[in-house]
């Protein structure tokens, strides 16, 4: 099947372009986001498009996910509901 737009999926320049957009879109804002809301710490690790997060106190947890669906939805991204909890 052609791909009408964007990249092909499987293409060389697809993970290096995906991985430049969410450097943007995630790393950078949660950053920002670890450095002004959270009770405690945070731990975040990101390969590709997997996130893992750990948080030390649940509230914290319920809020940075309500916030990243809010980021996400300004560029098209939503969170896989069968892999968030």
């Amino acid at each position: 099947m052609a791909t009408e737009a964007g990249t092909p999926q499987g293409g060389s320049i697809s993970p290096a372009l995906a991985n430049e957009y969410l450097h943007y879109v995630f790393d950078l804002w949660a950053d920002q986001w670890r450095s002004q809301h959270p009770r405690r710490d945070v731990v975040m690790v990101r390969f590709a498009d997997d996130i893992v997060m750990g948080f030390e106190h649940r509230s914290d947890a319920e809020r940075f996910q309500q916030d990243l669906r809010e980021r996400f939805h300004k560029f098209a991204l939503e969170l896989h509901p069968d892999k968030t909890r």
